[in-house]
């Protein structure tokens, strides 16, 4: 039987998304720590209340859920508590105890009340930093305690590897086809077949999480240079071309002879950025063949002559990176964005809470394409802090999981997802319309990408440390790297191809 829901969604606006002050970074590192993160900032300051209407009319989500209740079941989700960043990434996505005034609480709260109130269901929350080992520990010792585990994705492939983790394409009632689940992490993200974990419109560390370049227009306008936006939309926003834009820009600002943190730069490389711009290129890691299998990309032709274009681009003497000046922390680099002495950086979106005091103009650009002959741009998401969907092979109750995850889902698309991107980013925290395009461009181009998870043979650090060697060597590194990833690989295939 399907139940439809139709609803008039009531949706408190009066607070602030407290979005993450700091940037996910890859640094090689595959513990969800990185050295790029800079320290835990103090609360940012409240914004006053803006007009909003009161109720926001629902579209009608046609999900397939079964037509009865279950009496008030308790549905318990382990999530993360990061201590570290406990108010960056921290999942705030499952539960909300009370209404208090903020965009995300309130928008959780009015979904699970929906939810609770149209299946009949309790939903529940453990948030521990040990998230992985807990719901591990958990499974081997047959506690049929957590409906849903949501480690770090990077954490919770670990899980699915020892058979701990139930296949969500076999979990009832969830419909993995549906808008309200992120098809391109449903298709990257399988493996013989088989989905262990996911995301979509349930969560948010997903998209916060998303990498890429944002740029002071001010700088751009007073050296005539090129409209990005522009550039972007014509498909012309290429590697090429943003070296071209920013080289020209760097100055000794202060005159004594030689280039540091107090001059003016057109580009900053962090640790992370040639990674970004590799993803960004249209390569991967690993992705399906003409077989439709999983297999390598590194050391492919194509993937030689992107690398090279990168380390031209980010080993530039011109370019602000570890190579020029010692370090790129966000930390360091953050004040003299602020300060309008670097033009481009790349960041990921949570760093816009830390930017929306700045005294100019500033935008949002998609990762550049490698040539204008690449379809599509892409962006580089750092799973390492971004929580997952699963369900543990011990779950209490597959039948209302399954109801409870896809009814939670379809409700987010008008309730978190909203609160999220219409009413955070797009009104709050960007300044110009056409960023709010780039946005639109950048969420629907994101990139999962396994072979980064999964760290096969260390294949998904090979990029990073080229970069620190200012090396182009990518295919003599990869013939090292290459016989023990694939042996890794086809090992994780026959593994997941065994599990039931």
């Amino acid at each position: 039987m399907k139940k439809r829901m139709k609803s008039l969604i009531c949706l408190p606006m009066s607070g602030l998304l407290l979005l993450p002050a700091v940037s996910c970074s890859q640094s090689g590192q595959r513990d969800g720590k990185t050295e790029t993160d800079p320290p835990v900032t103090a609360d940012p300051e409240p914004v006053p209340e803006q007009d909003v209407p009161a109720e926001t009319e629902a579209e009608e989500i046609d999900a397939n859920l079964p037509d009865k209740t279950f009496g008030g079941e308790q549905i318990m989700f382990l999530d993360w508590r990061n201590p570290a960043y406990d108010k960056y990434y921290t999942s705030r996505e499952i539960y909300a105890e009370e209404l208090d005034g903020t965009l995300i609480n309130d928008a959780v709260f009015t979904r699970n009340a929906k939810l609770e109130d149209l299946l009949d269901v309790k939903i529940a929350e453990t948030k521990l930093e040990d998230c992985a080992s807990v719901a591990r520990n958990s499974v081997k010792a047959d506690e049929a305690y957590y409906n849903v585990v949501m480690p770090y994705m990077n954490e919770t492939i670990g899980l699915a590897t020892d058979g701990l983790l139930l296949d969500l394409k076999t979990v009832p009632w969830i419909d993995l086809s549906r808008g309200w689940w992120d098809q391109r992490a449903n298709k990257n993200l399988l493996i013989a077949d088989k989905l262990f974990i996911t995301t979509g419109d349930i969560a948010i560390l997903d998209n916060e999480c998303t990498l890429c370049l944002y740029f002071n227009k001010e700088m751009l306008r007073d050296r005539n240079l090129e409209n990005p936006y522009e550039l972007v939309r014509e498909h012309r926003w290429t590697l090429d071309k943003l070296r071209e834009m920013t080289a020209g820009v760097t100055n000794d600002a202060d005159g004594d002879g030689q280039l540091t943190k107090k001059d003016v730069w057109g580009l900053s490389i962090s640790h992370n950025t040639p990674m970004c711009m590799y993803f960004g290129a249209g390569e991967r890691i690993v992705d399906w063949n003409e077989e439709g299998t999983l297999d390598f990309c590194l050391g492919s032709a194509r993937s030689v002559d992107v690398f090279d274009k990168i380390i031209e681009v980010c080993c530039d003497t011109s370019m602000l990176s570890a190579h020029t000046v010692g370090d790129t922390l966000y930390a360091s680099v953050l004040p003299m964005f602020n300060e309008g002495r670097v033009m481009i950086v790349t960041w990921n979106l949570s760093s816009l809470a830390d930017t929306r005091e700045t005294e100019f103009e500033f935008g949002l650009l998609p990762m550049p394409l490698y040539d204008e002959a690449q379809e599509e741009y892409n962006h580089m998401i750092s799973t390492e802090l971004v929580s997952s969907v699963s369900v543990p092979v011990t779950c209490p109750d597959i039948e209302v999981t399954g109801a409870v995850l896809e009814a939670m889902a379809s409700l987010s698309v008008s309730t978190l997802t909203a609160a999220y991107y219409d009413n955070a980013l797009k009104t709050r925290y960007i300044r110009d319309e056409e960023s709010g395009d780039m946005l639109d461009i950048i969420f629907s181009t994101r990139v999962y990408d396994i072979g980064y998870i999964y760290n096969w043979g260390s294949s998904a650090t090979l990029i990073s440390s080229l970069y620190g060697a200012k090396s182009t060597n990518i295919a003599s590194m990869w013939a090292k790297f290459e016989k023990k990833a694939r042996k890794d690989l086809e090992k994780a295939h026959e593994t997941f191809a065994a599990l039931e």
